[in-house]
């Protein structure tokens, strides 16, 4: 199949879109987010379960509130740190008390911890865009890309939640992911969870 989406074209739009929103509806449709997230995380995972989770950059959904509230209730937790270029991330533990410096694309990450050796018991994975088939649009990179499908040979039933605004939804039926693409198991907006 030819892929037709000119992704660089799609990725200006949606992030447009995202910068359109006001700091008060940022604010608002993140703690509508968090307000999900955590309760379904309590109920689905149990407590020491291995969570890697991204630092909110940029525009993006500030989850950060649900980090906070997981690692005050025994989840581990770990964040990415870009090592190597064109390769999968790697992640390294974090806790509320955790120094974060700033990385690769100007990105925080966590500073002076140890690096995860085990697979994750959940994936949360920021998005630019999705589509209601779970696809996943990043930034072009493809590191989570990468990561993912690493994690995915080890644990075929891994589980993923994108997390993204609802500005985020591709709507265009022509849309197509690119073939290196990992769909993920769920995907949550503040409006609720992507069926």
């Amino acid at each position: 199949m030819i892929c037709s989406t000119d992704y660089t074209v799609l990725r200006q739009q949606l992030l447009a879109k995202r910068k359109n929103l006001s700091v008060s509806q940022r604010i608002q449709c993140s703690q509508i987010l968090n307000n999900t997230l955590l309760p379904f995380i309590e109920q689905h995972f149990p407590k020491g379960s291995l969570i890697t989770a991204f630092w909110p950059f940029g525009d993006e959904i500030d989850i950060k509130e649900t980090l906070y509230q997981l690692d005050k209730k025994g989840y581990i937790l770990a964040l990415p740190r870009v090592v190597e270029r064109d390769a999968p991330l790697r992640f390294y533990y974090w806790t509320s008390q955790t120094p974060m410096k700033i990385g690769h694309f100007n990105i925080p990450e966590p500073q002076m911890t140890e690096e995860i050796q085990h697979i994750p018991d959940l994936v949360l994975t920021p998005l630019l865009g999705f589509t209601h088939h779970k696809d996943r649009l990043g930034y072009g990179k493809g590191y989570y890309d990468r990561t993912l499908s690493k994690w995915l040979q080890q644990k075929e039933n891994l589980a993923t939640i994108g997390i993204s605004w609802d500005e985020g939804l591709i709507d265009d039926p022509s849309y197509q992911p690119a073939p290196h693409d990992v769909p993920l198991q769920r995907i949550l907006t503040p409006s609720g969870w992507v069926a």
